[in-house]
């Protein structure tokens, strides 16, 4: 071979091997920051430079970040863009800012929207002096409604901003809501939640290797479990004269998945026991309706109507401890509920037992496990 074609196959080589190298870049989280542009523009302009800081890639659509698709509307395009995005910023200041297309809300409530339905990590912040005057807001509305709304706020341009402000904080989840007066208050709260979600993260890691050796043992322990249930089936009807095998082995199953409803309850909605119901009134709750019907009879649940966009409206089971579950959803007139079917089992269960079990069990609620 002549010694030039050598130096042009290293050549050839070289470049193909950098262009390879090009291509393993390092992915990293996208940022999209959502507020209205104009009065808020020092503060997407430092968030933009911070999330730089932190080796995240901002995404903001004054700063043509977003791909404006020639056959959508730029409203589309902006929401498109929040789901190739794995972190959402909301800023709330005083502007309600342009409404969507010819809706009434505007285009950062269905950008916010966009993020919930994506389930993407949601950090909300809102200037302080619009979180005071939503707390007037609040205040005026429960005493009167018509007063409250007539009310001049030095803070906002539109009264609707504080209804937004109210589904950020009425969500079921990612609901927190954190006011600042300047751009450190932001970067100090950002930089602790991001810690606390990279911990979370390394955490639930390694939790999810635990979690697979824990699944492999009750795997074993379930076919164990069978096998048992079995032999006692078989044990019990060579030695049964009556034939009331398979009734007292149906009271067994139900016993044990009656005792389950209160650790489901309790887990569920993340308490550790009920605090303003006792065991008198537990009693005392008919058991002829579901499992949510028992509940809202207590002290501690109430469901409520959460109205969302396009006129659906979530169901949601909210517990006195600000933790809540949806339960069901309504759209265009026709309702769909959400299936719990542990609890509806254990529930069924609990109405064919016994007093004496299920007073046991209410005490578990009561008291706690």
């Amino acid at each position: 071979m002549r010694e030039g074609n050598k130096i042009c196959i290293v050549r050839v080589l070289a470049f193909e091997e950098y262009f390879l190298n090009q291509g393993q870049t390092m992915a990293t989280p996208r940022v999209f920051i959502s507020s209205t542009c104009y009065d808020l523009k020092y503060v997407r302009e430092n968030l933009k430079y911070f999330v730089r800081t932190i080796g995240y890639e901002p995404v903001l659509s004054d700063e043509g970040d977003v791909f404006y698709s020639p056959s959508a509307h730029t409203h589309d395009s902006c929401l498109k863009e929040v789901e190739t995005c794995q972190i959402f910023i909301l800023i709330i200041g005083g502007r309600q800012g342009g409404n969507y297309k010819a809706e009434v809300s505007s285009i950062t409530n269905n950008e916010y929207r966009e993020a919930v339905q994506n389930n993407i990590p949601i950090f909300a912040l809102v200037e302080t002096s619009v979180h005071s005057d939503h707390h007037v807001f609040v205040t005026n509305k429960k005493k009167n409604p018509t007063i409250a709304e007539s009310i001049a706020y030095p803070s906002i341009d539109d009264i609707r901003i504080f209804g937004f402000i109210d589904e950020v904080r009425k969500n079921t989840k990612n609901n927190a809501i954190f006011p600042f007066r300047d751009f450190s208050d932001m970067e100090s709260y950002l930089k602790k939640q991001w810690a606390g979600m990279m911990y979370d993260f390394i955490i639930q890691r390694a939790n999810n290797e635990k979690s697979k050796i824990t699944n492999k043992l009750l795997d074993d322990l379930t076919l164990a479990t069978k096998k048992s249930e079995e032999l006692i089936k078989i044990l019990l009807k060579s030695s049964d004269i009556n034939g009331n095998v398979e009734k007292a082995i149906q009271e067994v199953s139900n016993r044990v998945q009656a005792e389950n409803f209160a650790n489901l309850v309790l887990s569920k909605f993340s308490i550790d026991r009920l605090r303003n119901t006792s065991l008198k009134d537990l009693e005392g709750i008919p058991l002829q309706g579901t499992w949510i019907d028992f509940l809202e009879a207590t002290n501690d649940f109430r469901v409520e109507e959460m109205v969302l966009q396009d006129d659906e409206i979530d169901l949601v089971l909210w517990c006195n401890s600000s933790h809540g579950i949806q339960i069901g959803s309504t759209t265009n007139g026709e309702f769909s509920p959400v299936d719990y079917h542990n609890l509806e089992e254990s529930f069924s269960s609990l109405k064919s037992v016994d007093e004496d079990a299920r007073r046991n069990i209410f005490l578990k609620l009561v008291n706690g496990l």
